[in-house]
């Protein structure tokens, strides 16, 4: 890449940086390039929920450099916010979250528009959306974040869905049809110069209604069942505790024997072994923990960084941290 060269103008297609800008996401550009930065200085962004996946994921964009940050959350700070929830102190207790994140969010990054909204999603008109160029959506219920993610690919807007479960965290993506330019580099002999090469490369997404449509007992997915890590099912069990009770489940025993009869619907359902889906792993899903929202808001803020630039290739299009197998995995629908 011609880092140096392009900084030197600071101007490319059309974007002009400042020197401030230019010292500032001086490490950024010389990472992914000065197109890439030129996009991320353009792009609107609204995120949804402000617990701690959404605190996480706006710290990491705001400091990327995007040109604004719209904050949404019609509920008000909780003492268990305190676990997680980095951007607002004790003193914000009952006052509504996305305003009391606000203040501390803005000193991320000055030069970041970062507003509040402490509206609900549901009282927004679908052309609110036209203008964001991704779509943030946190601590939502299954149904409201089928029905933004609808809105989104209707207006061209990119689409996240995330949240956290105790040591359970996902991030779903939908870019429609994304295209995106990938490095290939080869090192060279006797100390000469790798050669990097830059070739094209499209990407298809499945949006969630699909996904939640799927029939796993069908024969295209049979195969591939055992295969599966639990966590994706995992997946559809929480949400669909989320979705009934509104409300994320806690630690009582009859949450858990909740969780544990919606786990055998599902599995009857789909036609597969409820033993696929151990019970352990719905042991550690209540709260919000903090590692789970840094590693799960580090992999959806990396995800925006690509949707946004057009650099590299993103993940399709379900990432899920296990935390029985304590590890992260990607689950591709679309080649399902």
């Amino acid at each position: 890449m011609m880092v140096t060269e392009d900084r030197e103008d600071k101007t490319v297609s059309g974007k002009t940086f400042t020197d401030d800008e230019a010292a500032l996401y001086d490490r950024q550009i010389r990472l992914w390039g000065v197109d890439a930065q030129k996009r991320l200085n353009s792009a609107h962004i609204l995120i949804i929920g402000l617990g701690g996946i959404g605190a996480e994921v706006s710290k990491n964009i705001i400091l990327g450099g995007v040109k604004s940050v719209t904050l949404m959350d019609d509920e008000v700070v909780t003492v268990l916010d305190s676990s997680s929830q980095f951007l607002v102190g004790c003193e914000s207790i009952g006052q509504n979250r996305a305003e009391a994140s606000l203040s501390r969010a803005q000193q991320l990054n000055p030069m970041v528009e970062v507003t509040a909204d402490k509206s609900s999603t549901q009282e927004k008109s679908d052309d609110f959306y036209a203008k964001f160029t991704v779509i943030v959506a946190t601590n939502c219920s299954k149904n409201e974040m089928v029905r933004l993610n609808r809105i989104a690919r209707q207006q061209g807007v990119k689409f996240f869905a995330s949240d956290v479960f105790g040591f359970f965290g996902y991030m779903f993506s939908d870019l429609g049809e994304h295209k995106y330019k990938r490095e290939i580099v080869t090192p060279q002999p006797n100390n000469k110069p790798d050669k990097t090469k830059v070739i094209d490369g499209v990407s298809y997404f499945m949006p969630l209604q699909d996904v939640f449509s799927i029939d796993f007992s069908l024969p295209e997915f049979a195969p591939r069942v055992k295969k599966t890590n639990a966590g994706v099912f995992t997946f559809f069990v929480l949400l669909e505790f989320f979705e009934q009770h509104k409300r994320k489940p806690t630690n009582s025993a009859s949450d858990i024997e909740e969780l544990l009869k919606l786990r055998n619907g599902f599995a009857q359902k789909n036609g597969i072994s409820s033993e696929l889906i151990d019970d352990a792993n719905f042991t550690n899903v209540y709260g919000a923990l903090s590692p789970v929202c840094a590693i799960t808001g580090g992999i959806l803020a990396q995800e925006v960084v690509k949707a946004i630039s057009h650099k590299d290739c993103p993940l399709v299009n379900l990432f899920v941290y296990n935390p029985v197998a304590g590890s992260g995995f990607v689950e591709n629908f679309v080649d399902s």
